[in-house]
Parts: structure tokens; C-alpha cells; sequence
């Protein structure tokens, strides 16, 4: 079956739609205007079995598409009824055009293919972005917003210029599908394994779906999809495990104010603090954290430094709980809960060398967190805000426990988060901290994994290096380079439509703080213009303007030495030239703009490398700065 990426357009007197082969650069596009009518040409394409893949094609380009080809139809009602899908999708739209909109997408949204929506498949709504936000994170080489306005009656010329950026689309489209490739390869195999329709699904909307289809099968029908446990209250003190025992007055006192404390709603429902052995151990209603400063964190001679991480924890403590939502069955949720914790570790295991293992980790793993994190949305058919309370809450104290009786013991305790914690002890009694482990492990239920590190270069308790170390405390590397972890503003391998800022300042602090290779050195000698770069999306209250001309909105820039500066206005503002609210974008440097990749030589781009530079150098003075002090 064909593969195809699909994109249309819609003017008043112009529409277009472009199908690129996935496999080959086969290109066909289709055409409605005064110069050429293809709708029955396109719907004779449609009719062979095939995949249409395209980015929020399901609720926009696939009805258009189904509706073209089953009607007789103009440019300028095609336009009509696009209007209508973007107007009725925003949520100040009047109920009337709502209900008009779900009632053409009810009709025209499903053809006679498959259907592939990648936006829908790779985030969640609320981590959803546009086709240029995501062009831009894959460093693609032209981000070009829509050319003319919606609403312009187009000339011949323009109508080449539209098909053009069409494909272009599409060309991008490609290649995010080609990065997304195992996430769809897993989702189809999810779907002949289970039978259920997944294909147009984020994770975790999967992995819901999977659990659903698992418990409907043990029950014998869907009615539980329909339930909810709402709380109008929550008594803390009823999700509190009877586990849950501290030595210390101030870890007591907080029990004890946890215990009587009622909430109505889960939002901000945790927020308490408690500092015990010089570390802020922080409440909150995702999961406990410590309060970290910036620094280089490593052991004194003879320690160890110890990293422990809960394995499995929000589920695992679902299990030990039997946290099951109270409308469910709980002796039936629970134990197939167990049976998919229970084989997704042991497949894991087995993942990095049985390609089957891993579909299978993979995809009981969607289902183990998708479960847990459903607990507290209430359209959910999991909802039981109790239930996920009681998760959350044990599992903040439980480790708190843990950190109690390391520090209790004399090891000095590093930093907690959500389901781990790293701490400095004397080396001679490293089997004194595993027999507390052990100890807690037996009390809990809860396994632990175990790392050495060498250092951790840290900025905040989610924004770090962690080096690796071996079981003699020697640096970890592998093939001359450091083993390490990294999370937050330090990740190299940027996540696919989570911003773009600048990658070369984490590259340059990598290299410096792992290589010893200065950041000046890095940053000069740096031969990819894409880790220069940065990303601007201005809402719809701005607009940017560049050289006094008014800009896309969506741009890709990098700071240059010969660059004008970027501003944002205010869209109503009249003139562009003497904006009286004219505010920076990026205030320390003129930028040169990069919508369109051009191949030049490392000079001729013009950097302002004194730019990052400095940027670098903030971080690596608010790392560094205990470390600079004598007394």
C-alpha cells in the first residue's frame, strides 16, 4: 500500500493539493481554479488503497480532500468551508458556527484510506505546534509561512508560488514522518495486535486506549467508559499509606499537617516545603523535588557519589496501594495493571538486542503511563483524582523516608527528584547505604537501580550534567568520550517541536565542562549555522518587524555582527517605521534572519560569536562561582 504525504491550499480562486510518495519523490498535484479543474483526476487518485499522511490533515486537509472529491464544487466554496473548520475549532467561535463546523468534519472526515495524522501523533494538545515551529526544530531548510494572505484573489504567478510552498510543506511533512517512523511503525503494530485505531494517537492516548481494550475484554463490555469518581473532597489523610513513618520532628509535622488537610481540586493542591539535613525537600502535586543551586557537585576523596532511582514508581505504588478508581473493578484493574508493569520491566531488559522486546516495552509502557497520568483528567474514563493522590503523595513521602534515613545515617544527601535521589557516603560504607536501601526496598515494596557519578554540573535540579562513574570512581567513558546523562536546558538531542534556542551554548558548556575545550574555542571554531540559531512565533497580538519590513510569523534567526535588530509590535500598530511600542526581541545583538537556509562559508555568516559567548559564559559563572570562592 502507497504511502502518501499530502497538503492542500485554499484561496478564493484557488485550490490545490500535492501528494508526495513517502518512498520516492513521485509528485502529483491537483488543481481548482480558472485555469484548470482536477477534482475528478484527484478523486481517481484517491480511489487505489493507500496512506494519507499529512500534519492536522484529520481535521483539516482530509475533509476538504473527501469533500473536493464527492462534490461539484468551486475555489470559493472550498475556501468557504476551510473558513468554516478554522473558525468553528477556536473557542470563542458562537455555537452556531461550532456546530456547522463538527457537522461538515462528522460528514467529510473519514475516506476510503488510512489515515495518518502526524501532529496528533506525536504531542499531546497541549504540546501540540505548528508545521513552522516543528520545520524549525528539525532544522529544515525553509521555514516559510502561508505567501499571501487567505484571503487575496490570487494571479497565475501567485498560484505557482502557492503550489511551490505547498510542496515544500510536504517535503517537511516527509521528513518528520521519516524521524517518527518507529512511533507509527509501533502504533501499527499496536493496532493489528489489540484492534484498536491508534494511528492518529499520541502516546499516552494510546496507551489508554490499550488499557481500555485490555479491561473491556476482562469485564465484557464498554460501560465503564462513560464513569467517573468525582471528589468534591479529598480527606489527605485516607491516601496516606500506613508505610509512611518518619524518626524526625520536622518530617513528622509535616505528616501530621498532610493528614489533616482537606482539598477540593488537585491543581497547586501540594504545596509544603521541609529542610532536613541542609536540603529544601519541595511538595507538589507532580512529585517532590529539592530545591538545587547551580554548581559542580562531586565526591570528597574516598566517597562515593550515589545516584538511587525508585524503579517503575507511580505504578508500582499503584499496585501496592490497589489504587484502583473507585468505579473500576479493582481486582480485575489492578492485577492486569501488575501483568503489564510486571512484563514491560522484563522486556526492557531484553530491548537493547530483540527487536520484538522492545515493540513490546515500548508499548506497555505508553499504557503503564498513560493509566496513571489519565487519573486526574476528567474526561477521562480513569478519573479518580483520590486514586492519583494517593500516588503522588505516597510516593513524595516514601522517598522523603529514604532521604531521611541516608541523612540520619551521615550521608550527605545531594538532591531529590520525583523518583530519585543521589547522596555522598564515605566508600567504606557503601554496604551500610545498601542495607538501608534494602531495608526501605522491604518496607516500600519499591525496587531501586543504582549509578555511580563522577560529577554533576548543575544549574537547577532539572537542568544538568550528570558524569558517570566506574565502580573505582574513575571517570566513565566510552570510545575516548564521557558517559553521561543529561536533562533539561543541557539535553543535546533537541526534542522535536520543544522550541529552539541557540544550541551552541550547551554544546560549548558540554565541551567545557566534560572536554576541557574552552567555550570561546568551541564556539568560534563551530561549523553548523543551525546551533546558532533561534526561534521567534509572534501570537496574534504582535507582529515582527526586521529592517522596517514586516516579517512572517514565524522566523529563524541568528545574532550576526552585521544583523539589524528584531522587534515585535503591536498587530494594530499603523505604522511599521515609527511604532511607539517597537520591543526587542533579542536585545543584545542585531540578527540576520534565516528563514531560508543558505550554504556560505563559516565567515561569511557574519556571527556574532561575542554573543554567545557571553551566553555561555552566564551559565558557566553561575556553575562555577562556589568554586571561584576562597573563603
Amino acid at each position: 500500500m502507497n504511502q502518501w504525504i499530502v497538503d492542500v491550499e485554499t484561496y478564493k480562486n484557488f485550490f490545490c493539493c500535492t501528494f508526495l510518495n513517502y518512498k520516492n519523490d513521485e509528485t502529483h498535484v491537483f488543481e481548482i481554479s480558472n485555469r484548470k479543474n482536477q477534482a475528478q483526476e484527484m478523486a481517481t487518485f484517491l480511489r487505489a488503497p493507500m496512506y494519507l499522511i499529512g500534519y492536522n490533515n484529520l481535521t483539516f486537509d482530509n475533509p476538504i480532500i473527501n469533500y473536493v472529491a464527492n462534490n461539484k464544487t468551486t475555489p470559493d466554496i472550498i475556501y468557504e468551508k476551510a473558513q468554516l473548520i478554522i473558525t468553528g475549532q477556536k473557542e470563542m467561535a458562537p455555537q452556531h458556527i461550532k456546530s456547522q463546523a463538527n457537522q461538515f468534519l462528522k460528514k467529510n472526515k473519514y475516506g476510503k484510506y488510512e489515515t495518518i495524522d502526524l501532529m496528533r501523533l506525536h504531542a499531546s494538545k497541549k504540546l501540540r505546534v505548528s508545521l513552522k515551529e516543528m520545520e524549525v526544530s528539525m532544522c529544515w531548510p525553509h521555514v516559510q509561512d502561508l505567501p499571501f494572505p487567505h484571503y487575496k484573489e490570487l494571479t497565475e504567478e501567485e498560484m505557482d508560488e502557492v503550489i511551490k510552498y505547498n510542496l515544500n510543506d510536504c517535503r517537511a511533512t516527509k521528513e518528520l514522518c521519516i524521524r517518527l517512523k518507529d512511533d507509527i511503525n509501533l502504533r501499527i503494530q499496536i493496532e493489528k495486535k489489540y484492534k484498536i485505531r491508534c494511528l492518529s494517537k499520541d502516546g499516552v492516548k494510546t496507551g489508554v486506549d490499550l488499557f481500555a481494550k485490555l479491561y473491556e475484554d476482562k469485564v465484557g463490555d464498554d460501560s465503564f467508559l462513560e464513569m467517573r469518581t468525582h471528589r468534591p473532597v479529598i480527606k489527605l489523610g485516607e491516601c496516606i499509606s500506613d508505610i509512611v513513618k518518619f524518626n524526625s520532628p520536622v518530617f513528622n509535622s509535616l505528616l501530621e499537617t498532610l493528614k489533616n488537610t482537606e482539598i477540593t481540586q488537585t491543581k497547586g493542591a501540594l504545596n509544603y516545603s521541609v529542610i532536613y539535613g541542609g536540603v529544601k525537600h519541595v511538595y507538589g502535586t507532580g512529585g517532590i523535588h529539592s530545591k538545587d543551586k547551580p554548581g559542580i557537585y562531586k565526591p570528597n576523596p574516598g566517597e562515593i557519589y550515589k545516584d538511587a532511582d525508585v524503579d517503575s514508581l507511580y505504578p508500582s505504588l499503584l499496585i501496592n496501594g490497589n489504587y484502583a478508581p473507585e468505579h473500576l473493578d479493582a481486582d480485575i484493574f489492578v492485577p492486569l495493571y501488575k501483568d503489564l508493569r510486571d512484563e514491560r520491566l522484563a522486556m526492557k531488559k531484553l530491548s537493547k538486542t530483540d527487536a520484538n522486546a522492545k515493540l513490546i516495552s515500548d508499548t506497555y509502557k505508553l499504557s503503564l503511563n498513560g493509566t496513571y497520568g489519565n487519573l486526574i483528567q476528567e474526561h477521562s474514563w480513569l478519573y479518580d483524582p483520590k486514586a492519583a493522590m494517593s500516588i503522588t503523595l505516597n510516593g513524595q513521602l516514601m522517598l522523603s523516608m529514604l532521604s531521611e534515613r541516608f541523612t540520619d545515617a551521615g550521608f550527605r544527601v545531594d538532591s531529590l527528584n520525583t523518583d530519585g535521589i543521589t547522596c555522598f557516603l564515605p566508600k567504606d560504607r557503601e554496604s551500610e547505604y545498601h542495607d538501608i536501601c534494602k531495608q526501605w526496598s522491604e518496607e516500600t515494596n519499591l525496587s531501586l537501580e543504582f549509578a555511580n557519578y563522577y560529577k554533576v554540573f548543575r544549574i537547577a535540579v532539572n537542568d544538568y550534567i550528570a558524569w558517570y562513574a566506574d565502580n573505582d570512581g574513575n571517570p566513565l567513558m566510552k570510545d575516548n568520550k564521557p558517559v553521561t546523562k543529561e536533562k533539561g536546558f543541557f539535553l543535546r538531542e533537541l526534542k522535536l517541536g520543544r522550541g529552539y534556542d541557540k544550541p551552541i551554548v550547551p554544546i560549548a558548556l558540554y565541551k567545557y565542562f566534560t572536554e576541557g575545550i574552552s567555550i570561546e574555542d568551541t564556539i568560534r571554531n563551530h561549523d553548523n549555522i543551525y546551533d546558532f540559531c533561534m526561534m521567534q512565533k509572534m501570537g496574534s497580538q504582535f507582529k515582527a518587524i526586521h529592517n522596517n519590513e514586516l516579517l512572517q510569523k514565524t522566523n529563524r534567526f541568528y545574532a550576526s555582527k552585521n544583523g539589524a535588530y528584531l522587534y515585535k509590535i503591536p498587530s494594530d500598530a499603523k505604522n511599521i517605521e515609527n511604532a511607539s511600542k517597537k520591543m526587542h526581541v533579542l536585545k543584545d545583538s542585531g540578527v540576520t534572519l534565516f528563514n531560508l537556509y543558505e550554504k556560505r562559508s563559516h565567515e561569511e555568516y557574519k556571527i556574532n560569536y561575542d554573543f554567545y559567548i557571553r551566553e555561555a559564559r552566564k551559565i558557566q559563572r553561575e556553575i562555577e562561582s562556589d568554586q571561584l570562592q576562597l573563603f
